[in-house]
């Protein structure tokens, strides 16, 4: 997982302190080939007319749900494809989407294998979550997705956010990009980090990996299930104007859990502590937690009035909760001590 120069617990040690992890495509077989191949495959359908079939017969659903599956345009901000099985992928992009998704799903497994290690869990402990996840289903969907991205950027001079500041839901999210344009938040500084640009990026890093960069995010659940060991990264884009290509193109991989029952005891160590008793889980399905993390969350890739309206309705939500003098805090609490790589002061 970690580069030539990195071992694999510095880098899990970095992800655990900081949240998110840079990483080298070509630190990682055929990764750099998959998604060169992806990425011109990607501009190539978001060229195509919106009237064409390959885009009509995968259109998205309306409302809320518009960014869980199918090809859907914000105007003004961005296009979207989000694919979850071979039948719900277009035909120009089947062969090349299919092995990038099995590449990266096997990767990422591996990763929660080693995530695992670091909090002396069961290397398997995360298997019935990622396991059905790691080859693009046929048939039958899991909750994962990969999802292509083509974001407008600005005419005039300055940089606008086309995707506001938000955490992934599931285990784990991929993000890949071919220009900059991802910003993650340093909360210990609390300032963006411009991960994707050149002067973050090492040069010959990026030359490695066919000018791409890779950036590796922990998730909500990835954060409930080790008690926030491992925190959900906080991310936006933020797009600059740019005279020599209009758009930002990215491809994001999210893990998100397959339906298999959860046992919070299997998480606990005693690195990870002890689950209290009303976050316990004793058998109900990951899909159960993931309905209530989507009702707890707005979705920052669907229309902008949409967009706004569950904002405010978030936003009401936490101060009727505050005036009942409950505290704006997350269900789940972080263990005392530090987390993998964190040293205690």
């Amino acid at each position: 997982m970690a580069s030539n120069h990195v071992s694999d617990d510095e880098a899990l040690q970095f992800l655990a302190s900081q949240d998110y992890l840079p990483l080298q495509l070509a630190d990682h077989d055929g990764l750099v080939d998959a998604y060169s191949r992806l990425f011109q495959l990607s501009a190539a359908y978001f060229n195509l007319p919106e009237t064409s079939l390959e885009k009509t017969s995968f259109q998205a659903p309306s409302g809320v749900k518009a960014s869980e599956q199918g090809y859907s345009e914000i105007v003004g901000e961005k296009s979207i494809l989000t694919v979850k099985t071979h039948e719900t992928c277009p035909a120009m992009l089947h062969e090349q989407l299919n092995l990038t998704w099995n590449l990266t799903g096997a990767f990422l497994e591996s990763t929660c294998k080693s995530i695992a290690t670091t909090l002396q869990l069961d290397p398997d402990v995360f298997t019935p979550f990622t396991e059905p996840c790691c080859d693009l289903p046929q048939g039958k969907r899991t909750p994962t997705m990969l999802r292509l991205f083509r974001y407008n950027r600005p005419v005039g001079e300055e940089a606008v956010v086309t995707a506001e500041k938000h955490k992934d839901l599931g285990i784990l999210s991929l993000v890949v990009g071919n220009s900059p344009g991802l910003q993650v938040l340093d909360t210990a500084a609390n300032i963006w980090v411009p991960i994707e640009e050149d002067t973050v990026v090492p040069k010959d890093a990026k030359i490695r990996s066919g000018g791409m960069t890779a950036t590796l995010l922990c998730g909500e659940t990835m954060a409930f299930l080790t008690r926030n060991r491992y925190k959900a990264g906080v991310h936006r884009v933020l797009c600059a104007p740019a005279k020599d290509n209009p758009y930002r193109f990215s491809i994001v991989f999210a893990l998100r859990p397959a339906a298999a029952p959860i046992f919070t005891t299997n998480f606990e160590s005693a690195v990870v502590g002890k689950f209290s008793p009303d976050q316990r889980l004793d058998g109900q399905s990951a899909a159960l937690l993931m309905q209530q993390m989507i009702a707890t969350h707005w979705n920052v890739n669907i229309a902008k009035d949409m967009r706004e309206e569950q904002q405010g309705k978030f936003r009401a939500q936490t101060q009727s909760s505050m005036a009942n003098g409950q505290e704006d805090i997350e269900d789940y609490a972080p263990p005392p001590g530090p987390p993998p790589g964190r040293a205690s002061s």
